[in-house]
C-alpha cells in the first residue's frame, strides 16, 4: 500500500514537472516518514494522521534523530517536512482539502550559504578553451559548458533540453524549470555558433536510427547524457587546466551570476534568468564577489594604510 503512494505521488511530480533527482530525493522524504509512522506510530498511515503526529515528527527530526552521532541538519529537516508537505498539497488539495495539511508543517530555518569555490572568469575562460572542438564530442562539450555558462541553467534543464526549446535566429532558450516554472532566456551571441556548428556537424553523428532523440545533447549512444557523466566532462577539463578546486555543474550557474553581478547587472534581471522564485535567493550572489571590499578594505583602513 504504501509503495502505491510513493508511485501515485511521484507520478504527480513527474506531471508537475519537477526533475528526475528533486522526484527521488522528495519520495526519500515521505519514505523516511512513513517509516516513522509505522515505527513510533502504530497503525497510522500519511491518510490518517492528525496534526498531533506531524508535530510530533517535527520534534522527532529535530531531536530524536541522530546519523553518524549528529543531528539532522536543518536542510535535511526541510527535505523531509516539504516531501510531506508537497504530499498533502498533491494528493488532497483536489480529492479532499481538509486532509490537506501542509499549513501544519513548518520548516526549520536554515543558514543562507555563500556558494563555494566559484570560479573566477579568468578560471572560466580557461577551462572552456581548453575544451578541443576539432573531435565530435569535444565540440559537443564545448557546446553544452559555454551554455551552461552564458545562462546559468541548472545541470537538470541542460540535460533536458530539446531541439524545440533552442531558438538560434532569436537567440533564446525556452527552459522547462524547476516546479513547472518556464522562463525564456537569451543564449549569448558568442555562444551561437558553437552550437550551430554543433547542431550541423556533430550532433547528427551522435543520433542513430536504433536511438532517436529530441534531446538537445545527448551521448554518444544518442541518448539522454547522466548527471554523473556532465560532472566527469566538468572535472576533466577543470584538471586540465589545475584549477585548484574541482568544479561541479552548479559552478557554472554560480560563475554566471557573479560575473553578471560584477559587471553591473540588475539583481532582478538576474533573477529572470536563473529562475528564481524569490529575490532573496538570488541576493545571495551580492556577497560572493568580495573584490571590491578587498580594494575598498586596502585602500582605506588605517592599518592597510600605514
Amino acid at each position: 500500500m504504501e509503495i502505491i503512494k510513493l508511485h501515485r505521488f511521484a507520478e504527480k511530480l513527474e506531471i508537475a514537472n519537477y526533475g528526475r533527482r528533486t522526484i527521488g530525493a522528495y519520495c526519500y522524504g515521505l519514505r523516511e516518514f512513513m517509516k516513522y509512522l509505522d515505527a513510533q506510530e502504530s497503525g497510522v498511515s500519511p491518510d490518517t494522521v492528525e496534526p498531533f503526529h506531524l508535530a510530533a515528527y517535527m520534534a522527532y527530526l529535530r531531536f530524536g534523530t541522530v546519523k553518524q552521532r549528529r543531528f539532522l541538519s536543518t536542510s535535511t529537516q526541510s527535505l523531509y517536512l516539504n516531501s510531506i508537505k508537497l504530499y498533502y498539497s498533491l494528493m488532497y488539495e483536489e480529492s479532499d482539502p481538509r486532509q490537506n495539511f501542509g499549513h501544519y508543517i513548518k520548516s526549520p530555518k536554515s543558514r543562507q550559504r555563500l556558494p563555494r569555490n566559484v570560479p573566477s572568469e579568468i578560471q572560466m575562460a580557461a577551462l572552456l578553451d581548453a575544451i578541443n572542438p576539432a573531435t565530435v564530442m569535444g565540440l559537443r562539450n564545448r557546446a553544452m559548458l559555454e551554455l551552461l555558462y552564458a545562462t546559468g541553467l541548472r545541470s537538470a534543464e541542460l540535460l533536458g533540453l530539446t531541439v524545440d526549446n533552442l531558438n538560434l535566429s532569436d537567440k533564446t532558450l525556452f527552459i522547462h524549470g524547476k516546479g513547472a516554472k518556464d522562463r525564456i532566456v537569451p543564449v549569448g551571441s558568442w555562444v551561437v555558433p558553437w552550437l550551430s556548428e554543433y547542431l550541423q556537424t556533430a550532433r547528427p553523428k551522435l543520433i542513430t536510427k536504433r536511438s532517436p532523440c529530441d534531446l538537445l545533447f545527448v551521448s554518444k549512444t544518442g541518448r539522454r547524457i547522466p548527471h554523473a557523466n556532465l560532472c566527469y566532462i566538468v572535472a576533466k577539463y577543470a584538471v586540465n587546466v589545475a584549477l585548484p578546486m574541482l568544479p561541479a555543474p552548479h559552478a557554472f550557474r554560480h560563475a554566471c551570476a557573479t560575473h553578471l553581478l560584477a559587471h553591473g547587472a540588475d539583481i532582478r534581471y538576474i533573477q529572470e534568468l536563473l529562475g528564481h522564485a524569490c529575490l532573496g535567493t538570488t541576493q545571495i550572489y551580492t556577497r560572493v564577489d568580495i573584490t571590491m571590499l578587498k580594494q575598498a578594505h586596502g585602500k582605506y583602513h588605517p592599518r592597510e594604510a600605514a
